[in-house]
């Protein structure tokens, strides 16, 4: 069994290779790298001068990575947690609000999206009676897994910084068993008796000497991937898709070029001997009035040119913007290719032109994909494991099964929704199980809209009124969850 500093060093060169991994695509997602030739083709251009009024100039970046993968977390949307055993229901709806979660979930796709990998780590409140979930980027935190089914976290390590001391501090998990690290200025010895050396040591300053039983069975901590192999590791979204984003910029930073330089007539000579500056062969000989000795007027009606029988005229054609437009779409074609996102995503003026079936058409690779790693993959995966960890930790007792409730992924109008429940319920499915379907109700919603339509046509039946009665049929086939004020008006 490895010792703590073992494992330790084992996450920590962990740690330093998911950042190292990450670093290019957290560039592209944020649009903060800038290709290399075009940078030093707008240095060359505008000169350094430019520097002393733009310091952050830098050539025109097109952010489309960042919008295949907020399109996909978008559409990854997990609406809190659910069980057959009502009470537990409860529980983890109100673990999923109290942790935030409605708004750190979306976080923790995105991470996994942008760097291969994010993490959830779970632990007591103070008071042990409630579950506290925080979401953990690859650049801070490492796990290790088993090597045999159940494939569970085993050790994890969370390294950050901390702000009173400005000391490296960590925090290893083990087997029931919580670990505070710090790192010191000396390298020491494993006071375990292992042959590693490390600046790592557990931090004795701390409550219970810096050992913390958990009273947990195992590592509550859940890994999030986009893709999960067996035998090679997850990667990023946006490494399969790199050199079409580099070509995206490429092709916008020469659009700039074309359209500067060469969408106007630039007319040209040939053959004209020009005097050089006998100080700087590199440059022609001025006059009196800082002009060059011999030259043209390019607007001029006619030319002059010394006695050379060969000298030249013409004119450069203009560039056509319209070929960078083309390629650029192109470059965008092939991201969709392979991300399977939807066209509206680029092309924005297109929504006003698409039909409600070509828009679903359109978006059906989209909806499949995230499907396959949302609802139907590893993401329902992790967070079914997140909420077991939660019920173990608020309890310990109970055996229920709990599972995510995932939202629609498809983009539905409010009326093609409602017209889709109310064909279900009129082919005799319930209502509460098409509201939680079709709707993307909890089942607590459903059951108060069906209550409320119940007390309302009751009430109704009593005092002979007919408004109140197709209130109370509205609320029972729970159709929108409006207040019985607003249905009678």
């Amino acid at each position: 069994m490895p010792t703590p500093m073992q494992w330790t060093l084992r996450l920590l060169a962990k740690i330093e290779e998911q950042r190292r991994y990450a670093k290019p695509y957290e560039a592209r997602y944020r649009n903060e790298y800038v290709l290399p030739f075009i940078a030093n083709e707008y240095r060359e251009v505008y000169g350094t001068a430019v520097d002393q009024v733009l310091p952050s100039l830098r050539p025109p970046q097109t952010g489309i990575a960042a919008i295949g993968i907020d399109a996909l977390a978008e559409r990854m949307t997990v609406l809190g947690g659910t069980s057959d055993d009502p009470q537990v229901a409860r529980r983890i709806e109100a673990a999923w609000e109290d942790n935030d979660l409605d708004v750190m979930h979306r976080e923790a796709t995105r991470e996994a999206l942008i760097k291969a990998r994010s993490f959830a780590s779970l632990h007591r409140s103070t008071d042990g009676a409630r579950a506290i979930v925080g979401i953990e980027s690859p650049e801070q935190m490492a796990v290790h897994r088993q090597a045999a089914p159940p494939y569970d976290v085993d050790a994890s390590l969370k390294i950050g910084v901390d702000e009173w001391t400005g000391k490296q501090i960590g925090l290893l998990r083990l087997d029931g068993v919580d670990i505070d690290l710090v790192e010191g200025r000396d390298v020491v010895r494993d006071p375990d008796g292992s042959d590693v050396q490390s600046r790592w040591v557990i931090a004795t300053n701390r409550p219970n000497n810096g050992v913390t039983e958990t009273r947990l069975v195992g590592v509550p901590v859940a890994e999030f991937a986009s893709r999960p192999r067996l035998l090679a590791e997850p990667i990023s979204e946006i490494e399969p898709i790199t050199t079409f984003v580099d070509l995206a910029d490429l092709i916008e930073g020469l659009m700039v070029f074309a359209g500067h330089f060469g969408a106007v007539p630039i007319r040209y000579a040939t053959g004209i001997t020009v005097p050089r500056d006998p100080n700087d062969k590199t440059k022609p000989l001025l006059g009196a009035d800082g002009k060059p000795m011999i030259s043209f007027k390019p607007r001029a009606d006619h030319f002059w040119a010394d006695t050379n029988p060969d000298a030249k005229f013409g004119q450069l054609t203009p560039a056509v913007l319209d070929s960078f437009v083309t390629w650029a779409d192109h470059a965008s074609a092939r991201i969709r290719a392979q991300t399977s996102i939807a066209s509206t995503y680029y092309s924005l003026d297109l929504k006003s032109h698409m039909s409600a079936e070509l828009l679903k058409t359109d978006e059906a690779p989209m909806v499949r994909r995230v499907l396959s790693m949302g609802r139907d993959g590893a993401f329902n995966q992790s967070w079914r494991r997140v909420m077991r960890y939660i019920l173990m930790i608020e309890d310990p007792s109970s055996t229920a099964r709990v599972r995510p409730r995932w939202a629609d992924p498809e983009t539905r109008v409010e009326a093609q929704a409602t017209d889709s429940f109310q064909k279900v319920v009129a082919q005799g499915v319930g209502p509460r199980f098409a509201a939680e379907k079709i709707l993307g109700w909890s089942p607590e919603e459903a059951q108060r809209a069906i209550e409320e339509g119940t007390a309302v046509k009751a009430a109704a039946a009593a005092a002979g009124d007919p408004a109140l009665d197709r209130m109370a049929d509205k609320l029972l086939n729970a159709t929108s969850p409006v207040p019985a004020t607003d249905a009678l008006a």
